[in-house]
């Protein structure tokens, strides 16, 4: 199978084109003659998949919040395939992505969608995804050379949803026993005394109902930790190592089919609000459990587009909401705040600023929007969408508002004199400052480069609020 990987956010501006020797070398191929092949499979007719195609029937989409508003609101870009003539003689080849990250199958190739961030930030992101924030040093422990990103972050998100699901404990359900003993437990079983107790030796034969765990749920939960540990090692874990002995003591010894898999998403177990929350939690075990075959099931129909993908930039909005939480314990910080605006009128519409920040003592507020987009310098970088939407939100907040901005990761040093404002719209009468700010960060970065960076940003958000006049009224 050819395989390519390409980062989120990439070639936007078509600034990365590709000529027909490097599409060999990145679809990992050998032989010039195979460049007609990548050509015609790809490149002789646009390939645009977004967020309203009908194909993602076949793919599955993972968030990293309790709302999908941006999917229902708007379309966006998961991965188009184009070319366009240069010259008389030269065709220029352009792969686009979005702010999808994960593993695509279309037509006999696979398209691994990275983050351009390095694996050292991916995994500091899903750590505050886990709530772990003091892991600064890399792993001990022994992994897979065959693991990736995609691996990484479902891990992670399969070890977050069964800590949180487990918490009301695994799932029961009663089930109906027969003990034969000296002791009644339940109801005797008058039939069977007839058949095989009388005359009366002491024994009698009951049922009773007992609550046991759902055999084939735990199954599949047991045999998903242990995938993670071949691949991750035992530090995985960690968090559950509770939850992980129960699982290991219950386990059948049984390895499950891909029938069983199907069969426990739709238990109705699940239909109890108490094991409610095992439903994402089988979701991610299946992924664990049929990886390799999913790259077979793409083989076998290379005209589906199949795949799993995660919502890269909700991973950042979060990471940022609790960095900023944790660190500033006065204000409380909300990401996805829902915003009605000219409620009853025809043109209302609902608005969600992605980080709000809330004094506890003086009301006063903070609006952020959060882009996993690829800052490369301070000028002409933003989107014209993205500034006037950060603007509108500054403006709802009014007269509480101190501060707002837009925060980025940064590929080089942040300069406050060419990034902050001290007035809305640089008008001198207009109190509240303007920011494009951010997280400095670069692919060869480890845990405690990245650390330095976050607390250079919330040093520079506590100066911001210091210096308002606004906040000091």
């Amino acid at each position: 199978m050819m395989r390519i990987s390409i980062p989120t956010n990439h070639n936007f501006y078509e600034e990365s084109p590709l000529t027909e020797n490097q599409l060999i070398e990145k679809f990992g191929m050998l032989l010039e003659q195979d460049c007609d092949t990548i050509k015609s499979n790809f490149f002789t007719s646009t390939f645009e998949l977004t967020t309203k195609n009908k194909s993602l029937e076949q793919i599955k989409i993972f968030g990293f919040k309790n709302r999908s508003n941006k999917l229902e609101e708007e379309e966006q870009l998961i991965l188009k395939l184009y070319s366009r003539e240069q010259n008389s003689d030269k065709t220029k080849f352009i792969i686009q992505t979005g702010l999808f990250a994960g593993v695509l199958y279309h037509k006999g190739c696979q398209f691994n969608l990275t983050t351009p961030y390095g694996e050292a930030f991916l995994k500091r992101m899903l750590n505050f995804i886990n709530d772990i924030y003091i892991d600064n040093q890399e792993s001990k422990a022994s992994q897979s050379k065959e693991t990736n990103e995609f691996q990484n972050i479902i891990a992670y998100l399969f070890i977050h949803a069964l800590e949180k699901a487990s918490i009301m404990g695994l799932p029961k359900i009663y089930k109906s026993q027969i003990q034969r003993s000296y002791k009644v437990r339940g109801k005797v079983d008058v039939n069977a005394y007839l058949k095989h107790d009388f005359p009366f030796q002491g024994k009698l034969t009951t049922t009773y109902r007992e609550q046991v765990y759902v055999q084939e749920i735990i199954d599949v939960l047991y045999l998903a930790c242990k995938k993670l540990e071949q691949s991750f090692g035992k530090e995985i874990h960690r968090k559950i190592h509770g939850v992980f002995q129960l699982l290991k003591q219950n386990y059948s010894g049984v390895y499950i089919q891909h029938s069983t898999i199907e069969k426990v998403k739709n238990h109705n177990v699940l239909k109890n609000p108490m094991f409610g929350n095992f439903k994402n939690v089988l979701i991610y075990a299946e992924i664990i459990l049929k990886e390799q075959n999913l790259v077979s099931e793409s083989n076998n129909t290379a005209l589906e587009t199949k795949g799993y993908l995660f919502d890269i930039s909700q991973l950042f909005e979060v990471y940022l909401e609790k960095l900023l939480s944790k660190h500033f314990n006065d204000w409380d910080v909300t990401g996805q705040e829902e915003l009605d605006v000219y409620q009853n009128l025809f043109y209302g519409r609902k608005m969600f600023p992605d980080l709000v920040m809330k004094h506890k003592e003086s009301d006063k507020i903070i609006v952020f929007d959060a882009k996993f987009k690829k800052m490369r310098s301070f000028k002409n970088d933003i989107d014209r969408s993205d500034f006037f939407q950060i603007h509108s939100y500054i403006q709802y907040y009014q007269p509480k508002v101190i501060f707002g901005g837009l925060l980025y990761p940064f590929s080089s040093e942040i300069n406050k004199l060419n990034a902050h404002s001290t007035s809305l719209f640089g008008n001198e009468n207009n109190q509240h400052a303007f920011i494009v700010d951010g997280i400095f960060i670069q692919e060869q970065m480890n845990m405690h480069d990245i650390r330095k960076s976050e607390i250079e940003f919330l040093l520079r958000i506590e100066e911001l609020i210091a210096k308002s006049a606004i906040f000091n009224e």
